[in-house]
């Protein structure tokens, strides 16, 4: 069933009611780009790949720098798309697939980052350092690599990559995000990818009722009760402001 968001303005929210999974394409408007497709960036520049997998460490560390950090750099300089602060607006608790930080940026309280965050680093070494990237970043040695403050090993972009668990906290608070929603929203992502994949009939299971926001009509919705076709920028900007 596609929908117009207006629809979504006549259901009965609670506040805290509102749960959104977000993905790649809500950061396509800050000049980010998406992984999978035509014009991702693994299409382009296959090399990239390297940096999201973990049996690749620790010869991958400066790559992950590259890529991941140099995302959360490009991201705090544009800043915030119209998506990011209509969820914020709208008070929904935030599960990300990105490690932009734009949802914190844009004043979302209760976000989880289900595959870490660029701005932060921790220690590839025995000593557990975790903390803010820019610290390992002061202590970079002559090449440019990034060190931990604490034993001064190489640090890496606490980053969730391919063979890598995601953090059992992060999963737990996804999980009791989504049984206590009234609606769930899917923006900017497949959902194919664990846990994302999870999340939708997970929600569905617990009662919410669930929308996918999509520039293209889908075939087959899957979890989803209903789609909104259009850009994410306009649709949850214009269902945001209407409901105050």
């Amino acid at each position: 069933m596609t929908v117009h968001v207006a629809s979504l303005l006549e259901l009965d929210l609670p506040d805290g009611g509102v749960c959104a999974l977000t993905g790649a394409g809500i950061s396509v408007a800050a000049g980010l780009g998406t992984f999978r497709g035509p014009d991702g960036s693994w299409t382009i520049d296959p090399e990239l790949e390297k940096a999201m997998h973990a049996d690749h460490l620790p010869g991958n560390v400066d790559l992950m720098w590259a890529f991941w950090g140099g995302m959360r750099e490009r991201a705090a300089a544009v800043g915030p798309t119209p998506a990011h602060h209509a969820l914020a607006l709208a008070g929904a608790r935030v599960l990300t697939q990105n490690v932009d930080g734009l949802h914190v940026d844009a004043g979302s309280e209760r976000v989880v980052e289900l595959h870490g965050s660029g701005g932060r680093a921790r220690c590839l070494a025995w000593c557990g350092w975790a903390g803010v990237a820019v610290d390992a970043r002061a202590l970079a040695d002559p090449d440019g690599r990034p060190h931990c403050p604490g034993c001064a090993g190489l640090a890496r972009p606490d980053v969730v990559l391919f063979g890598e668990p995601v953090d059992a906290g992060d999963l737990r608070a996804a999980a009791g995000a989504v049984t206590a929603a009234a609606l769930f929203l899917s923006v900017g992502t497949s959902g194919r990818v664990a846990p994302a994949s999870w999340l939708g009939p997970m929600a569905r299971a617990a009662g919410a009722f669930c929308v996918t926001v999509d520039p293209n009509p889908l075939d087959d919705l899957g979890p989803f009760h209903a789609q909104v076709v259009g850009d994410a920028q306009d649709v949850l900007a214009e269902w945001a402001g209407a409901r105050g």
